[in-house]
């Protein structure tokens, strides 16, 4: 490394962005993979929602409200842009971006309500030996629920997924198969295209972990050919507390809910309620 670069990383200039690296100009900080900090933009957006249209949004008619609803929907159209959750008509896909508490949420949800609806006793699902813990004990769980089998994809010596583990371990009987993106230990980068080949093949739905891959390499939901999409915004400069699922429109829809109450009713009788 010459003189320059080493100069440019200790006056780095984007260090400036990060209020909590302006107060603290010793720090190196190195654990953006677990936790990014968060730039002055981001602080300020929050902030100015608060000050300015802190209202129950979606669900009021005055101008808080109003305005804190379309600041919402809008993010939502910005996140489904920048997944390239886009349709034929060149329009963002913003209703199937759906705001969880964080990546282990969205795919807890997944886990729950997908396995419900897919799985009878005696099916796979399939997922790698390098996933996060979030990728795994969800699927431990709806397995021992509904009777299902979890099958584990295992690496090469080159810490790879070959083509021939995976078209021998999805098979027939594989339902849903779950695999990160991006491994947060090995920094593995799977070949999402390549495995959603072979999980469509067999009829199963491909779900993705985008935690480690969404904050540093374009996402094309579509061109990766996956029916569900999880990350986190507090890996990426975002807030604490919010993550993103994105899945298509006819999955969603024939999903049963993971959580009830508030919005997501339609109507609701001493017995009965509908979505």
């Amino acid at each position: 490394m010459t003189d320059a670069e080493v100069a440019q990383i200790t006056d780095n200039p984007y260090k400036a962005d990060f209020p909590i690296l302006v107060a603290n100009p010793e720090v190196a900080y190195l654990d953006s993979a677990a936790t990014s900090q968060r730039p002055r933009e981001v602080i300020e957006a929050q902030s100015r929602f608060y000050e300015t249209m802190n209202a129950n949004a979606l669900r009021g008619l005055y101008r808080w409200s109003v305005e804190a609803t379309a600041a919402i929907e809008g993010a939502r159209a910005s996140i489904a842009k920048f997944i390239g959750a886009i349709d034929k008509n060149g329009k963002p896909e913003d209703r199937q971006i759906i705001f969880t508490r964080n990546t282990s949420e969205a795919l807890n949800l997944v886990a729950s309500s997908l396995g419900r609806y897919a799985f009878k006793p005696g099916d796979d699902v399939v997922i790698s030996i390098m996933e996060h813990h979030s990728n795994i004990i969800p699927w431990q769980q709806i397995c021992k629920a509904t009777g299902a089998n979890l099958v584990y994809l295992r690496m090469n010596s080159q810490y790879q997924i070959t083509p021939e583990e995976i078209a021998s371990k999805i098979t027939e009987r594989a339902k849903i198969v779950s695999v990160t993106h991006v491994s947060n230990v090995l920094g593995t980068h799977n070949d999402i295209k390549a495995i959603a080949k072979r999980a469509h093949t067999v009829g199963a739905y491909m779900v993705v972990d985008a935690a480690q891959s969404a904050p540093h390499i374009p996402i094309d939901v579509h061109d990766l050919d996956c029916d569900l999409l999880a990350f986190s915004a507090h890996k990426m400069c975002g807030p604490m507390g919010i993550g993103v699922l994105w899945g298509r429109a006819e999955l969603l829809d024939a999903m049963p809910p993971f959580l009830t109450g508030g919005e997501m009713i339609d109507s609701v009788t001493e017995t009965s309620a509908v979505w």
